[in-house]
């Protein structure tokens, strides 16, 4: 034989080896012949492949398969594979109980009697399902009833004691707060008593204005046509006293403009008789443009003018020169005088 050969009848083995693990995993044994059933849930709350089987606490079996259906109410069908020579009536009930808080889940079998001949379930056929609650799943459907009962009562007994060990004494913070509780109560009672005989003594006067102010509205409403005409002409009246406005505005600003051209007009004229001024000041016309343009003219008027200055200053120091005195040997006398005092 080949080595080719030994590797190929190795791998295919192996390969059978893994699915034969896989499946045994997952608690089918391909090596034995099964019984599988299908059940119909409308929810299988998170149960997975290979949950196992139990009756009556004893392992029987797994599943097989988990498949959501393509119909209207999303059903969940579940393949149950029981071991190889377990027999179930056909009414068993297959019920999802849970396992624990931590969320695990199982599948247990319920049936009233086992069976014999006809009355148990071929391999292929559909079982009734079910599925059970925490409680229901920890202490049986049957006990859940009495369960709550016990609870109820304990929780009763605990609320009793409570109630004696804390409301026995008035003067305690939880009894002063009850009776402040009541008395607010109280005076809530006796305020909504008289707020409804308010009302009650009110209640003409109520309809009254409620039928008055219904018949406002209704004349609104009447004459609903009449106020939009009204309107209507208001806001006629506005754009014709805006456009009034607005034309008055317009011819103001006109009126400005106009005098604001004549203005113009006005300096216009008057800087052109300054340019013809200037010019002729330039060219050497008038007193002004001789004086401007012939140097000589210009130097004895400066001369004139340095003059004039020293006889006003020698009149302003020695005015007795310019007075009508009666001899010249007085004005000689004056003159000594002041050069004595300037040294």
């Amino acid at each position: 034989m080949s080595n080719e050969v030994k590797v190929g009848i190795l791998a295919v083995v192996a390969i059978a080896l893994s699915v034969w693990g896989y499946k045994f995993i997952l608690g089918n044994n391909i090596l034995l012949k099964s019984n599988t059933y299908k059940v119909f849930y409308p929810n299988i709350d998170r149960m997975q492949i290979g949950t196992q089987i139990f009756i009556n606490g004893v392992e029987v079996g797994s599943v097989a398969s988990v498949r959501l259906l393509e119909d209207v109410d999303r059903t969940v069908e579940v393949i149950l594979d029981l071991d190889p020579g377990m027999r179930i009536p056909k009414n068993t009930k297959a019920v999802i109980v849970s396992t624990g808080f931590m969320g695990g889940k199982a599948v247990k079998l319920e049936y009233p009697l086992p069976c014999s001949g006809d009355d148990c379930a071929k391999s292929g056929d559909v079982l009734e399902g079910e599925i059970r609650g925490l409680l229901g799943s920890m202490v049986g459907e049957d006990n859940v009833e009495q369960y709550v009962t016990i609870l109820k009562n304990g929780l009763q007994e605990v609320i009793d004691s409570l109630n004696a060990a804390l409301l026995k004494d008035p003067d305690s913070p939880l009894g002063k707060s009850m009776h402040n509780l009541e008395s607010t109560l109280a005076n809530l009672n006796s305020a909504t008593g008289q707020l409804d005989g308010i009302l009650r003594s009110s209640s003409g006067s109520i309809n009254g204005t409620l039928s008055n102010l219904d018949q406002i509205t209704g004349n609104l409403k009447r004459n609903n046509d009449k106020i939009n005409s009204i309107l209507s002409n208001a806001d006629s009246l506005s754009g014709q006293l805006v456009a009034a406005d607005l034309q008055k505005t317009l011819q103001e600003v006109n009126d400005a403009i106009a005098g604001m051209k004549t203005t113009l007009q006005s300096a216009n004229t008057a800087l052109g008789g300054v340019s013809d001024v200037v010019g002729k000041i330039k060219g050497g016309e008038g007193s002004l443009g001789k004086l401007m343009t012939d140097e000589e003219l210009y130097n004895n008027i400066s001369e004139l003018s340095q003059r004039a200055d020293s006889l006003l200053n020698d009149f302003q120091g020695r005015p007795y020169r310019y007075m009508p005195f009666k001899g010249r040997n007085k004005v000689k006398k004056f003159d000594r005088k002041d050069a004595m005092e300037g040294q």
